[in-house]
């Protein structure tokens, strides 16, 4: 069977019908003069237990951005890739023409951009990128600069009345050049081989959460992985939500909280095992957190206690 190319506002309409959507679309944008992008905004209170089959978008990729959270089983061919609930404010990046199937098992508020892939090469070539380098389809990641401009796409309208058009394509040419510095590989097929996901997300994962009380170089956990220092921050990013060291310090954060409300431990002490250099440094990144000093939060926690 073939497919046509999602290039007018019918063509958008016509895959969400093709893809179980049945209801109107909440938002529904696009192609944009410039990018060729189109976006649509599309919700549901109720949940849907059938299977539907998504269609595929041959010429485009798809990035799928989850609003509110989402209960939702997806399989790629007959292969489960998620089960589970995906956070509100994540996103999928889809390879162009990737087949799929999902169950909605909650309600939903989901966008979706389908980006010409011949869009994606001419920014390509501009940065000076290999040929063959694209968007890397990705698991559901959390990323607020991606999230800060799908809403900007969203309220074009009300931001910029009648170059509402030009306004989005603007936001939408930057949301590319983003996505091609942070979630960038060397082809779809080739990124979901390469990526950090499986196996060797949870072996790095592990060693973060039994090394707390020290900074694990990015050179040791890329060699874990088998990957190049740069592809692994890269690929630990998009699987995180964070950069490692960004992680890590968020773990050791998590323990303090678990030892303040646990433990009398003097703060020095805390500090110095969860690998702090003293204890005003840690007093200061856990400020910038949690917005309060460690020792106001353990007496806080010690009196709701």
């Amino acid at each position: 069977m073939s497919y046509p190319t999602i290039d007018s506002a019918a063509a958008l309409q016509d895959w969400f019908r093709r893809s179980g959507v049945t209801g109107p679309l909440d938002a529904c944008v696009g192609p944009l003069p410039g990018t060729g992008i189109s976006l649509a905004r599309w919700s549901r209170r109720q949940p849907d237990t059938s299977v539907q089959a998504v269609s595929p978008h041959p010429g485009c990729y798809r990035i799928a951005v989850m609003l509110e959270p989402l209960e939702s089983q997806i399989w790629t061919g007959e292969r489960p890739i998620w089960g589970g609930v995906i956070g509100a404010n994540r996103f999928r990046i889809c390879a162009p023409g990737a087949p799929s199937s999902w169950r909605q098992l909650s309600g939903c508020d989901i966008v979706n951009l389908f980006v010409p892939v011949h869009t994606v090469d001419r920014l390509r070539q501009e940065a000076g990128l290999p040929e063959g380098y694209g968007l890397s389809s990705t698991a559901y990641v959390s990323d607020r600069q991606v999230l800060d401009l799908v809403w900007k796409m969203l309220d074009a309208e009300m931001s910029a009345g009648a170059l509402a058009p030009r306004y989005c394509d603007g936001v939408a040419t930057a949301l590319l050049c983003y996505l091609l510095e942070r979630h960038a590989g060397a082809g779809a097929a080739g990124a979901g081989r390469n990526g950090l996901s499986g196996a060797r997300l949870r072996r790095v994962l592990a060693l973060i959460a039994d090394n707390v009380s020290r900074e694990i170089p990015i050179a040791e956990m890329a060699a874990l992985c088998a990957m190049s220092e740069s592809h692994f921050s890269r690929e630990f990013h998009a699987a995180a939500g964070l950069p490692p060291h960004q992680y890590a310090l968020k773990l050791r954060l998590e323990r303090a909280c678990e030892a303040l409300t646990r433990s009398g431990d003097r703060m020095v002490d805390i500090a110095l095992d969860l690998g702090f250099s003293n204890a005003s440094h840690f007093s200061r990144a856990f400020a910038r957190r949690y917005g309060m000093p460690p020792a106001r939060y353990r007496q806080l926690h010690r009196a709701q206690g």
